[in-house]
């Protein structure tokens, strides 16, 4: 049994697909889905199909990095108002806080240092959230990872993952070593024959930090992209084979202790 653990199968060229989606994750044994917001909009296209597909799916609703990092960093606490009375009145569907994080990428030139105080502003207040509601944090990072180890200490953020892994091995001990909470979730990136890095992180991390996600529609698995022109949570089952190849534990082994890993990341049975 596979969990993708964050993915956006509500987004632009799924949206319309949602029935055949979900018949491809049975066919594959992706029992359970993280649907995962990035801004209003998409935390209630989250929250809807979690409802629709039923008991096997939630969501994480938050704002994501480039969706703030124009936005006056004075503007958090209003934002995260109206999102706590939205985690509060679907607390049955809601697992987690995110995706929130830094993401150095998308800055334009212009304004680096406005948007950084911004996507910070914005995490700070996501942490916080996280802490009051009892509820892990989702985070992305993106050639910010310096900033991201200082800002999960600053904010004593001790139960996270690390979505979309695409650091090294240093980058997650520093986090092993800071809280037994965070765990490191490995996409399509982990497929790709460019990626040592990542998979050397996924080969030495201890097994039962890791979970796997596609983040789809996005960075379809290497083998995936003959058959799949956006990546789809179906697609977790080649991050799952890859992990596998990596991972000195048997097969078996591997994908009970992920599934394991990742019910237990989120509190489910």
């Amino acid at each position: 049994m596979i969990f993708d653990t964050h993915c956006h199968a509500y987004w632009k060229g799924l949206e319309s697909r949602q029935a055949e989606i979900k018949a491809g994750m049975d066919s594959e044994h992706v029992a359970r889905s993280i649907q995962v917001g990035t801004d209003w909009e998409s935390n209630h296209k989250a929250l809807s199909l979690a409802r629709k597909w039923g008991d096997e799916t939630w969501c994480a609703a938050a704002m994501h990095p480039t969706s703030c990092q124009d936005l006056p960093a004075e503007s958090a606490p209003e934002w995260i108002a109206r999102l706590k009375a939205f985690i509060e009145d679907n607390r049955d569907k809601v697992l987690a806080v995110g995706e929130t994080g830094l993401d150095y990428y998308h800055l334009t030139k212009k304004n680096r240092s406005g948007q950084k105080q911004a996507q910070r502003a914005y995490f700070i207040a996501h942490a916080v959230l996280a802490a009051q509601l009892d509820l892990p944090l989702v985070i992305h990072t993106r050639d910010a990872a310096s900033d991201t180890v200082a800002l999960i200490r600053e904010c004593n953020v001790r139960r996270a993952v690390i979505h979309c892994f695409s650091e090294n091995k240093a980058f997650a001990n520093e986090l092993l070593s800071f809280s037994d909470g965070i765990y490191f979730s490995f996409s399509g990136i982990l497929t790709y024959t460019q990626a040592k890095a990542v998979q050397d992180a996924a080969r030495s991390l201890p097994l039962d930090r890791i979970l796997v996600e596609t983040d789809s529609p996005f960075l379809v698995p290497e083998a995936a992209k003959d058959q799949f022109e956006l990546n789809e949570p179906a697609c977790t089952r080649y991050v799952m084979d890859r992990l596998k190849e990596l991972r000195s534990e048997p097969a078996d082994v591997v994908e009970q202790t992920v599934w394991d890993n990742s019910n237990r990341f989120f509190r489910l049975e």
